[in-house]
This record gives structure tokens, C-alpha cells and sequence, in this order.
């Protein structure tokens, strides 16, 4: 019985080629697009899982106030080390340095100091050697794959030795590779490429001493893996206790620590100080959301179809429920057509999923093994799909049609369409409004993030960003050993000007201090928290940038070496202070401001205001912030070149550097270093106008086929209505008019839908472009275009048939 009915059904399905393509094709891509999706944000999701017990397995977070980190100062670590003892606390630090053989050096930045307990936590299995026993050694390594091929090539780096020049001020240390790791997965929230064992510093420089007092850094990061069933929030007030203990008062009163779960930092946390850019929850909740819409929308196609060319087939079932069949064996023979169809959609979509991979893998940047398209879990979730998506497409004419009286039906041809027309007709509207309110959310939000990635990369930043180049100092570049490069560099006719600062572009953290107006009696503890910025004396130079009130540093002025710099935001925070008729930025040119970090500020003379710079990305609002003129923490050189002859200007640069450091000459332009910044932005746009052209696609070509069956089933009507002198602009019209409401509905849905949505999304933005009509208006029109032409060409094709040959036998 069952290969009767396959027969009936490939037999039925060959008859109407046109029909079976469009359901298939259409299926087939939205299944595809579906499972790269799901694998995208299966990917997102299993980030720090590979981990043994990574649900045991927590960060320390330091919550200052006004910053919040994963970090704090060595004292605090080391005093929950020592009060927690049952606790495996894996403390470590990033660090870059110069590392390679005399031939073949590299700048390297992601350097982890850790002690042998990383390996405790962490499971980072070894290919080679060893890794956590050797971590009780000093001079010590263990390479990742890429890091071990770039210096030692296809040779076991196994018992090879490496130069590292950097790690703490410009001493080198010589360390032995002792392990090989297996390659870190892609879904990790931090890549290390080198690990040097934390003995390696204390042997060479007292490392662990010299940071037991020092309260001033807070880069030392602390993991920890906690017994089933621990109290979090009550470990975490135990841990801020305990430091606040330890401190005795010289860390801030208001410091809380709190833990936070491995698995949770990909998707859920974007604090300052992060070793790599995180990922977004919502983006993830958005994406999944588009994948379960493409997969309804290409379900609702497949469905409408069906029930379409249902309304065709009512003399079909009428004549086999005349000739014996029972309502079961109707049943049955659209069940197995529906599968026929679903099954050859669900085999293509296969096979467009793997043809996509490697241009979906350049767009999101996540890896995935060719034989996830054959786990037992993908395969059981696409027969599933396809099961579900038959069902519904087989219900109506298996469960109704089967239901129909054979004399009713064989009667009247015309009865009988015009019944199934009233049971299936509302449905049918009601699926092409949800597929054009689809395309018409996602349209939406394409046009808007294509906008909004627009307004970011164009922003004005203050400073001309494509002229600006930055370039990290060598640890040779220490004291005075800064000055030959920049005093040497200018001289080369396409520098236009050299200088340092504190932070490279675009900054991701900016350190704070308290700052006050000297001589206004503000009590220490009320002295206002404000990033600073430490700069070389031409650094608004380097940067293309005038102040709007004083000047700028002027390096022929002894004064000015101790002299300070406000932007806007700052000069409104801080001249609260000032008498209200003293507030303004001339009045502020000349003042002193004090700080509460002595060794930074002492009575700095306020020599200029400028308008606010974009040091970070426009994700943050513009911070005030104090340009503090000092040689301290001064850790990257700013170039400005002539932008025209960039190449030229680079090329000069290096070949002062290679007279005058002994490292490699890496550079960056500050327009690129903020466009990178966007990256998650530029993804999420262009896989928004992927999906959105896919549902627009998809939308058109379901109503490309309900077009097809309407103009077939309104033939009569057609042909009298040419008899009588109807225009074919008007049978056009006839057929464009009602779907153009339906999309009207679409879009009176989409839009608020759409609109809160996207509100949404730009408000993580401290700047954006304005949520105006528009967008809407592009996007519903792009749609309703799509649907005519749809329905217009179908429209055309029935129009041109002579009446005579319709009406011929009537």
C-alpha cells in the first residue's frame, strides 16, 4: 500500500514540476538558513564549556564604582589564596613582551603569567610535553599550535628556547618550552598564545614581593572552581570582607567583589579590562529569533501552497471517494506526497548548508567541523522539521477534502472550489500578512543597521582618524629611551608629528582619579572621580586638535610640564565647584587642579580646555577627562602622517625605528583600530541583509505560486471580463489590489514591532541615528514592489490568453 502511495504521489508531484520546484527550493533554503543560524548560535552558547566542570567554575569581579572589572590589585588575591585554602584559585596576569629567536622576533600580546593552579581550573589538554608540573619551575612555557609554528615551524618546540624582552620593564628572560597545548577551542573567551610560568618572574625579578603592597595596579585576574551547592553571593561578600581586611583601608571602602560564572562572560558580560571583545545575548536571542522566522516562513509557504492547490483538487477526491477510498486512504496519499516534498527539501538543505559554510564561517568568524551536518542530533532535528512542516501542510486536504460529500463535489466544479475557498481562503491571507510582516521586520532593521554602522564609521571623532597612527612602544622605550624615535621620526618630510600617551585607539580602559579646583576647601573624600589621559607634550599636535579656550602644551614652557588639559565634559563636572559666576572655560584656564593621587597631580596648571575627543568607541558616552602632561604610564606612540602619502610615511617611520628599537615595528590607523572596534556591529548588519533579502525572496516566490493557482482558478473570470472590454491594466489591477492590502496589514503589524526592537538595540549606543519613517518606508515598499511584481506577472500571463479558447465550452 505504502509504494502505491509513493507511486500516486511521485506521478502527481512530476505532473506539476512548477508546483514541486517552488515548494522544494523554497523549503529546502529556508532549512538552510535555519540550520547555519542554529549553528551560529549553538556556537555562541557553548563558549567555555569544553572546560571539566565549567558550571563550577568562576571569575572575580571587581565592582569599583565607577568601573567594573575582571581584576583587582595582587594584595586581594593573594589574601583569599591564603584565608580560602580549600578553594582552587587560579591567579594570572596578561602581559606582551618581545619574543622570538634573534631571527625571527615578534611583538606578542597575549602572554599569560600564571601559576601551575591555571591548569587546575582550566583544562587545556597537552599535545607534547608537559605543562602544569613544569609551572613549579621558573623559566618555563607552554605554546599553543599557531604561536609554536610561527617561531619554530614544523620542528617539536618541545625543549626549544625563547627570548622574552617586556614582560616587566625591558629585562629579558630566557624561557624553555616544556609543553605543546592542544589548539584552544574557538568558543573560549580568552586565547592565550604563550604561558609563562609565574615563577619565571619571581625567579628573575622578586615579582610576587614586589606586589604584595602595591595597591595602585589592578590587572592580576583570579578563576576559581567552587564545590557544588556554594552560596555565590555569599562566598563573594566573604571574599570582599576578606579584602577589605587585608586592605586596611587602602582600598576603596566602596570595592565589592562577586563572582561570576565562566559560562555566563561570553554572552553576558562587555566590563572594561576584558581580555577579548565578548559576545551579546541579545544579539544571540535576535539571531535564534530570525531563524525560527525564516523556518515558519518557508513552513508557511510550503503550507500555502498546499492548501492552494488543495482547492484544485476537490474533483480529484471526489472521483476517489466515488470509486471506494476511504477518508483513511486519502489521508494517507497527501501525508506521503507532503513527505516526498519535505524529505527532497530537507536532503537540499543539507546540501546548500554545506555549500554556504565557508562564506557563512567569513561572515561570523566561527568555525565549525564539517561533520556537524551529520550528528545524530542536526539530522533528528531536520526530519523533525520535516515531519512537522508535512503535517501541516497535509492536515487541511487530509482531514477536510477527505470529509466532502463525492456527489457534492463531482456536481459542481464551481461549488466545490468555492467551499474549500471559504475554509482555506482566511487562512491564506492570513499566512502572506505573516510572511510580509516578516520581510518587512527584518527590512527594517537591515536599513537600520546599515545606517546606524554607517554613522559609526563616519562620526566625527575630534581628530582626523585616518591621519592618526599608533604604534606600540618596544620595551626598550623606557625613560628617556622614548625620545630618539620621536625627535628622529619628525624629521621625515611625510611625519607631520610624533608624540606618546597612555592608551592605544580606540581606548578600552581609561584610568581614574579624583580631581578637584585647588583653593576651593573640597574635602579629599569629595574630590570628583574623572579619567585621565597621560600624554607627551605635542599629543593634541599629533592629533590635529585646537583648544576651543587657553592652548595646548606648549614643550617650550617649564610650567607646562606638570600642566593639565580639560575637555568639555570634565570642565562641566569638575567647575561645579567654582563660583557660579566662574564656571565657564576662560575662567577655568589658569586655575590649579589638585588630585587625589599625589604622584600623578600635585597643583597642575589648567592651560587649555578642548572640545570632547572620541578616545573610545561611540558604544560609551564621552567621559570627562583630564590630559595630564607626565612621562608616567605613557605606553604607545601616536604618529600623524600625510594621509596621501601614507605608504611613504610608514615606510619612513620604519626605517627610523629599525636604526633606533630592537623589535619589530607594528602600527596601526586609528580609523582601522575603530573599525574593527565595530566588527560584532558589521556582522550583525550583514547577516541582516542576508536573512531579510531571504525572507523578502522567500515571500515573493510563495506568493509567485499562489499567484499562479489564483490566475488559474479566476480563468473564467478573466476571459468574461476581457468579453466586456476590461483593459489589460485593469485585470492587472484587479489581481495587485488585494495582495497591495495585504501587505498594508503587514506592515501596520511590523512597524511597532520593528520599531521597539530597534529602539532597543540603538539605545546600547551613547550616540545614534534617529528611528524616523523612513526605513519603514523603504522597507514596506521594497515588499509591497516585491508582491506586485509577484502577482503582476502571473497577472499579465492570464490576461494574454484569448476568451474564446477559455469560454469555448461554456
Amino acid at each position: 500500500m505504502l509504494r502505491n502511495y509513493l507511486i500516486i504521489a511521485l506521478r502527481s508531484l512530476r505532473r506539476h514540476l512548477g508546483y514541486t520546484a517552488i515548494n522544494v527550493v523554497g523549503l529546502a533554503v529556508g532549512i538552510a538558513a535555519c540550520l547555519l543560524i542554529g549553528l551560529y548560535v549553538q556556537h555562541q552558547w557553548s563558549h567555555d564549556r569544553f572546560h571539566e566542570a565549567a558550571d563550577r567554575i568562576h571569575r572575580v569581579v571587581g565592582d569599583y564604582g565607577e568601573t567594573t572589572m575582571p581584576a583587582t590589585q595582587w594584595p586581594v588575591i593573594e589574601a583569599l589564596q591564603h584565608q580560602n585554602p580549600s578553594l582552587t584559585i587560579a591567579p594570572f596576569f596578561t602581559a606582551s613582551a618581545v619574543v622570538g629567536p634573534e631571527e625571527r622576533r615578534f611583538n606578542e600580546d597575549q602572554v599569560f603569567i600564571a601559576r601551575p593552579s591555571f591548569f587546575d581550573v582550566f583544562t587545556f589538554p597537552v599535545r607534547r610535553g608537559t605543562a602544569r608540573a613544569a609551572f613549579d619551575r621558573p623559566y618555563t612555557a607552554v605554546l599553543t599550535p599557531t604561536v609554536a609554528e610561527k617561531y619554530f615551524g614544523e620542528t617539536d618546540p618541545v625543549g626549544k628556547t625563547l627570548e622574552m624582552t617586556g614582560l616587566r620593564g625591558d629585562e629579558t628572560v630566557s624561557v624553555t618550552v616544556t609543553g605543546l597545548l592542544e589548539p584552544i577551542p574557538d568558543a573560549s573567551h580568552f586565547h592565550p598564545g604563550i604561558l609563562v610560568s609565574w615563577a619565571t618572574l619571581d625567579a628573575a625579578m622578586n615579582f610576587t614581593e614586589e606586589m604584595r603592597e602595591n595597591w595602585s595596579g589592578g590587572a592580576f585576574r583570579a578563576y576559581l572552581k567552587v564545590p557544588e551547592g556554594t552560596d555565590h553571593s555569599r562566598l563573594a561578600d566573604q571574599f570582599t570582607r576578606q579584602a577589605q581586611e587585608r586592605a586596611a583601608g587602602r582600598w576603596d571602602r566602596d570595592a565589592r567583589l562577586r563572582l561570576q560564572p565562566l559560562t555566563d562572560i561570553h554572552l553576558y558580560s562587555d566590563l572594561d579590562f576584558e581580555i577579548e571583545a565578548n559576545g551579546s545575548a541579545e544579539t544571540v536571542y535576535l539571531f535564534f529569533g530570525i531563524a525560527l522566522f525564516i523556518l515558519l516562513l518557508a513552513g508557511v509557504n510550503f503550507v500555502n501552497l498546499a492548501l492552494a492547490r488543495s482547492v484544485e483538487r476537490t474533483q480529484e477526491v471526489g472521483v476517489r471517494k466515488a470509486i471506494g477510498a476511504g477518508q483513511g486512504h486519502i489521508a494517507w496519499q497527501f501525508l506521503v506526497e507532503a513527505l516526498v516534498l519535505t524529505g527532497c527539501a530537507a536532503v537540499l538543505a543539507l546540501v546548500l548548508a554545506a555549500t554556504a559554510m565557508p562564506l557563512f564561517h567569513t561572515v561570523t568568524e566561527a568555525t565549525f567541523e564539517p561533520s556537524v551536518f551529520v550528528e545524530p542530533r542536526l539530522l533528528a532535528l531536520l526530519a523533525g522539521i520535516a515531519l512537522v512542516t508535512a503535517l501541516g501542510s497535509a492536515s487541511y486536504p487530509a482531514f477536510v477534502l477527505s470529509r466532502f460529500d463525492p456527489a457534492t463535489v463531482l456536481g459542481s466544479r464551481s461549488r466545490g472550489a468555492g467551499r474549500t475557498g471559504r475554509w482555506s481562503s482566511p487562512l491564506r491571507r492570513g499566512l502572506v500578512v505573516f510572511q510580509f510582516a516578516v520581510a518587512v521586520t527584518l527590512g527594517t532593521a537591515t536599513v537600520v543597521a546599515y545606517w546606524q554602522l554607517d554613522y559609526l564609521q563616519t562620526a566625527d571623532l575630534g581628530f582626523e582618524t585616518e591621519q592618526v597612527v599608533t604604534v606600540p612602544m618596544p620595551p626598550d622605550a623606557q625613560g628617556e629611551g622614548r625620545t630618539p624615535f620621536q625627535q628622529e621620526v619628525v624629521r621625515r618630510p611625510h611625519v607631520l608629528a610624533a608624540t606618546q600617551a597612555s592608551p592605544a585607539l580606540p581606548a578600552r580602559l581609561l584610568r581614574s582619579t579624583g580631581f578637584a579646583f585647588a583653593g576651593q576647601g573640597v574635602p579629599d573624600d569629595e574630590y570628583k572621580n574623572v579619567q585621565f589621559v597621560t600624554v607627551g607634550p605635542t599629543f593634541f599636535e599629533a592629533l590635529g586638535v585646537e583648544p576651543v579656550t587657553g592652548r595646548s602644551f606648549d614643550p617650550g614652557r617649564p610650567a607646562d610640564s606638570s600642566g593639565v588639559v580639560l575637555n568639555r565634559a570634565a570642565l562641566d563636572q569638575l567647575a561645579t565647584d567654582l563660583p557660579s559666576g566662574r564656571r565657564t572655560a576662560a575662567a577655568a584656564v589658569g586655575r590649579s587642579l589638585t588630585s587625589s593621587s599625589a604622584w600623578l597631580v600635585d597643583r597642575a596648571p589648567v592651560v587649555g580646555v578642548v572640545d570632547d575627543l572620541r578616545l573610545r568607541t561611540l558604544h560609551d558616552a564621552v567621559a570627562p577627562t583630564v590630559f595630564v602632561r607626565t612621562s608616567l604610564l605613557r605606553d604607545t606612540y601616536y604618529l600623524r602622517v600625510d594621509a596621501t602619502q601614507a605608504d611613504q610615511a610608514l615606510s619612513e617611520a620604519r626605517a627610523v625605528w629599525e636604526e633606533v628599537h630592537d623589535a619589530p615595528f607594528d602600527y596601526t590607523f586609528a580609523d582601522q583600530a575603530f573599525a574593527s572596534a565595530y566588527r560584532s556591529e558589521q556582522r550583525a548588519g550583514t547577516l541582516f541583509g542576508a536573512f531579510a533579502g531571504l525572507a523578502l525572496v522567500l515571500a515573493g516566490l510563495g506568493l509567485f505560486g499562489l499567484a499562479a493557482f489564483t490566475a488559474r482558478q479566476r480563468q473564467k473570470e478573466v476571459a468574461v471580463r476581457k468579453a466586456v472590454g476590461a483593459s489589460m491594466g485593469q485585470i492587472v489591477r484587479l489581481f495587485s489590489t488585494d495582495v497591495a492590502r495585504l501587505v498594508g496589514v503587514a506592515i501596520v503589524i511590523a512597524a511597532p514591532v520593528a520599531y521597539v526592537g530597534l529602539q532597543r538595540w540603538l539605545n546600547t549606543f551613547a550616540d545614534h541615528v534617529d528611528l524616523g519613517p523612513l526605513p519603514f518606508v523603504l522597507a514596506g515598499g521594497s515588499v509591497l514592489l516585491v508582491a506586485v511584481l509577484s502577482t503582476g506577472t502571473q497577472a499579465l500571463q492570464a490576461a494574454r490568453i484569448d476568451p474564446a479558447t477559455v469560454l469555448r465550452n461554456e
